[in-house]
């Protein structure tokens, strides 16, 4: 394929303005071309960020109307993922799809069966593992220098709860799906082994709004390995105190902690104690790591090569994911095997 790539993205909210800023300015090889949202205010902020790119109400639009494309960046909601991949798919564009891949393992198969059927690469969003500390662990462990790992722990913690209408599960999928989603993926590539059964305990603790609409926002999910190892994992969408996303990976002959609380490296010393300040959010947090997996899939793309992250890493993420939401619901202990 002939450079740069001509890529939109398709929905401007929080990840996909981080997305299309990082095509506009950071991401060689491509050039971001148009975009969508139906949000006004969204779309003057797309512009400002990224230049006088044509900006479309839907998909549709764009598909109809918009500047010729290679390739999408789909950072929708989670329920439009596969309406978004079909259209896209079958419009011939090569697809960088937000996580997760969908709602349920049948739209996940259908998502990956419509990028085959149109003949074009389908990448997951799975940042973390384009994080330098994330990948500096994964080298120490598949190096041996901890010996075999024998326990993942992890805490996924957001600062403030979303919007109700995003957390409501018809829409995110739930918080464990929705937030636990990426440290799920990173226990199985970290551990280099699939993931057999899940059990969890959560609670609307802290925002009714949350509970109101069918989710809860704390859970511990606990889980065990294929090879026998052993994994929990407490996800928050209430971290006041800033964005605490902490892995830990024990082995036979010793232990790697990937995750910092503190920003800045400066801590301010007063006579009623320490202070320093936190990482707010996901964004600045993997600011790096989006423009590297990013980077990622555009040069899959120009070197005819599997992206790195498959549709197929989405729908067993999603699968185990389902099956500890499920155990939370049901109170019992769910195989992976048995999600559907």
């Amino acid at each position: 394929m002939k450079q740069p790539l001509r890529l939109a993205v398709i929905g401007a909210g929080r990840i996909g303005l981080v997305h299309a800023d990082n095509l506009a300015h950071r991401v060689q090889g491509a050039e971001l071309v148009a975009a969508t949202t139906a949000n006004p205010a969204r779309a003057a902020r797309l512009r400002a960020t990224c230049g006088e790119i044509p900006v479309f109400p839907t998909l549709s639009d764009l598909l109809q109307r918009g500047p010729e494309l290679d390739a999408v960046v789909i950072a929708s909601s989670t329920s439009a993922h596969l309406e978004n991949i079909r259209a896209c798919a079958g419009a011939g564009l090569h697809i960088f799809c937000e996580k997760p891949l969908a709602l349920s393992l049948a739209d996940c198969d259908a998502a990956i069966e419509a990028a085959e059927r149109g003949g074009v690469s389908l990448m997951l969003g799975h940042v973390r593992q384009f994080d330098r500390g994330y990948q500096a662990a994964k080298a120490r462990i598949d190096a041996g220098d901890i010996g075999r790992p024998i326990v993942f722990r992890a805490i996924a913690g957001d600062q403030d709860p979303p919007p109700p209408s995003f957390a409501d599960p018809q829409v995110s999928g739930g918080l464990i799906t929705d937030a636990g989603y990426h440290d799920l993926y990173l226990a199985r590539w970290l551990m280099g082994d699939e993931i057999s059964r899940a059990y969890a305990e959560g609670a609307a603790l802290v925002d009714p709004a949350i509970g109101a609409v069918g989710d809860v926002d704390n859970a511990v999910v606990d889980f065990r390995f294929y090879g026998g190892a052993l994994g929990t994992l407490f996800v928050s969408r209430t971290t006041r105190y800033g964005h605490d996303v902490r892995v830990e990976i024990i082995g036979e002959e010793g232990a790697l902690h990937v995750g910092y609380l503190r920003s800045t490296p400066v801590n301010w010393l007063t006579r009623q104690g320490v202070l320093h300040d936190v990482v707010p959010d996901t964004a600045a947090r993997y600011a790096d790591a989006f423009v590297t997996e990013l980077q990622a899939f555009v040069d899959s793309l120009l070197a005819g090569e599997t992206p790195p992250v498959t549709g197929f890493d989405g729908r067993a993420t999603l699968a185990v994911a389902l099956a500890a939401t499920r155990a939370l619901h049901e109170q019992r202990p769910i195989p992976v095997s048995q999600t559907g």
